[in-house]
Formats: C-alpha cells, sequence, structure tokens
C-alpha cells in the first residue's frame, strides 16, 4: 500500500506549495517509490485535498501572469506538466477580463523605450521578438502595436 513517512513527505511537499500530479510524480520517482504504488499516493492526496489541479492551475496562472508571462508560454508550461486542456482554456481565458491588453501595452512601451539601437524597423522586429518570447500572441501584440502607433 504505501509507506507513512513517504506520505508526510509528500504532504509537506504539496503543502509548502501548490503542485500538480505531475510533480507528485516526480518526486515519487526521486524518493524510488515503486510505480504500482504512485496510483496508491496521489488518490490519497487527492482525496484529502492537498492534491488538487484545479487550484494549481489558478494559482500557476496568477503567479506567472504578474512575471509578466504570455498566455502562450503558461499554457504551453502547463502542457509540459500534463495538465489536461480544457483546465487551462477555462482558466487562461478568465485572463483576459484582468487587464492582459493593458499588460501587453506597458510591456510593449517598457521595451521599446529600452531599445538604443537600430532602425525603427529593427527596433519594432526586436519588439516583436521579445514579446513573442515572453509568450505573447503575435495578433495581439500587433494590434497593441497599431493601437500604440509603434
Amino acid at each position: 500500500m504505501y509507506d507513512s513517512a513517504i506520505y508526510e513527505k509528500l504532504t509537506n511537499f504539496c503543502a509548502y506549495q501548490e503542485r500538480c500530479k505531475a510533480d507528485v510524480l516526480e518526486k515519487l520517482y526521486k524518493l524510488k517509490v515503486p510505480k504500482d504504488d504512485f496510483e496508491a499516493y496521489t488518490s490519497k492526496l487527492s482525496n484529502e485535498n492537498f492534491l488538487n489541479e484545479e487550484r494549481f492551475v489558478k494559482a500557476f496562472i496568477s503567479a506567472h501572469s504578474k512575471k509578466k508571462w504570455g498566455k502562450t508560454k503558461i499554457r504551453s508550461a502547463l502542457s509540459g506538466k500534463r495538465i489536461e486542456s480544457g483546465l487551462i482554456k477555462k482558466y487562461l481565458d478568465q485572463i483576459e477580463e484582468e487587464g492582459y491588453g493593458e499588460q501587453i501595452k506597458e510591456l510593449l512601451q517598457k521595451k521599446w523605450n529600452s531599445i538604443r539601437t537600430g532602425s525603427p524597423k529593427e527596433k519594432k522586429n526586436k519588439l516583436i521578438r521579445f514579446m513573442l518570447s515572453k509568450g505573447f500572441e503575435m495578433g495581439k501584440v500587433i494590434a497593441a502595436m497599431k493601437e500604440m502607433e509603434i
């Protein structure tokens, strides 16, 4: 079944910060727990509300949007943690209501002012590459640039 010492390590791991199932599975692997026992641990953690994918997604999106990550980068990171795409979409759609467009404009303006070299076209290309690397969608970046007359 399961070892109470390992279970205690997992509860502490989950209580420290929000975790997803993939994080817990990785921790179980590092603790050298037999793979046959993984499901027993994750089920017990879920039943006792130490492990909650929905709560994890909300916390992850909130934290990373504050770090100025765009939806594309957040979606990719969550997919890498094997989070269900429906759950990702549900909470990413809520970002739009929380000033996503303003965040794009603020970041565009800050970066535009920091680019010192190159022609206007080169500056625009650098700006677009920067925004894409932060995970913002090309269409929204271009629309914001036009609106800001960059």
